[in-house]
């Protein structure tokens, strides 16, 4: 998929508001890309949208997730101008009061108000667990169970950095459905499933319910595709993270290798690898249930809208988002030509180690029948 189209595809994901449990109309912006794009697709019976792509004889089948969900406040109580928010995911502490914060989907249209005070759960990395919001005092305030957001613009483009309200994990999103557009157009053998679930940000509650239907056959690799924190070795714009595991530990040695392979052997793409512990994502999920899954990650700045000083929007690289969409395209071609890279790393150090293991046999001693250093 070409740049502008790619761009304009994620434009359209970001420009609604979505929550956990509140991502529909995000849902339905996936859903007009998807049918522009002529893919055939289902809503499962959760709330999940799938898209499958399959042409040739494929030797194995790949499917990647993401979500369409993005940390957000649920209004609990209203008093006058205060109004009485849960944190639900991972909604950052540190300089959030006299942040902005908008009520979307009221009756009377958008509410504006100010975070006046928060309540904080966490240790080494604290995070908002309750926090007061204070509207005007004669603005319609947003009923009991309603959401809100931070409010900060969906999207803004300077060159290759994208600014924008909840690049995780609408970046990951955007980068399948590229994928699959240019899958859609190839004739190598591939079985590729896309999985964009909800309510990831508060327990991977769609990718549990995928994994315990039955919809995916278990012998499919996962590849979880998100956004994760950048650190002092993972960059932005030097492409995309093959990610080795999470916060909850390392992904499947098998699904790893494969993504790796594919990494190193298209040309032209620029890479990183790491484990990227800061958060857990769907991946670990999946794992869980007894699936093979590794994982693709976008580097990000101020994740979960955590800048250096206070609330600020989450920014992440054209370039890796570009480089992402080839991750997965040739991911999926590698699996579905039957490629075992764990076998291929395993006869390597075999065949390498033929003479360093010849070395480390001890000559035997024709009379004891012991190795000769022996000693009795």
């Amino acid at each position: 998929m070409n740049r502008n189209k790619l761009l304009a595809g994620l434009t359209r994901l970001a420009a609604p508001e979505s929550a956990p449990f509140d991502e529909l109309e995000t849902r339905n912006a996936l859903v007009e890309w998807l049918t522009e794009l002529k893919f055939p697709f289902e809503v499962d019976r959760f709330g999940n949208t799938l898209v499958r792509i399959r042409h040739g004889h494929p030797r194995r089948q790949v499917a990647f997730v993401a979500h369409l969900d993005h940390p957000a406040f649920r209004v609990m109580s209203v008093k006058g101008p205060l109004v009485t928010c849960r944190a639900e995911g991972g909604v950052p502490a540190r300089g959030v009061r006299g942040a902005k914060v908008v009520f979307p989907k009221t009756a009377e249209g958008p509410v504006l108000g100010t975070i006046d005070s928060v309540k904080t759960k966490g240790g080494d990395r604290p995070r908002t667990d309750v926090a007061t919001v204070r509207i005007g005092a004669r603005v319609p305030p947003p009923k009991i169970g309603e959401f809100g957001v931070f409010s900060i613009p969906a999207l803004k483009r300077a060159g290759n950095r994208l600014k924008m309200r909840a690049a995780d994990d609408l970046a990951g999103v955007a980068a399948i459905v590229g994928g699959l557009a240019d899958l859609s157009k190839g004739s190598n053998p591939v079985d590729v499933t896309a999985m964009f679930t909800r309510a990831e940000e508060v327990g991977f509650h769609g990718s549990i319910a995928l994994a315990i239907e039955g919809k995916i056959p278990r012998d499919t690799t996962i590849v979880s595709v998100e956004c994760s924190e950048a650190n002092d070795n993972i960059k932005l714009g030097k492409g995309p993270v093959v990610r080795l595991g999470d916060r909850s530990g390392p992904f499947a040695p098998q699904s790893c290798a494969l993504v790796r392979g594919a990494a190193e052997n298209t040309k032209k793409l620029t890479f990183q690898k790491a484990m990227l512990t800061g958060g857990s994502c769907e991946a670990t999920a999946f794992t869980v249930f007894g699936f093979d899954a590794a994982g693709i990650a976008l580097p990000l700045l101020c994740y979960h809208n955590q800048g250096p000083r206070g609330v600020a929007a989450e920014e992440i690289d054209l370039r890796d988002l570009e480089g992402a969409v080839q991750l997965i395209v040739a991911t999926a071609e590698r699996a579905g030509a039957g490629v075992e890279d764990l076998d291929l790393l395993r006869n390597e150090l075999v065949l390498s180690s033929t003479d360093g293991r010849e070395r480390l046999r001890e000559p035997i001693d024709p009379i004891t029948g012991y190795p000769r250093a022996a000693r009795f």
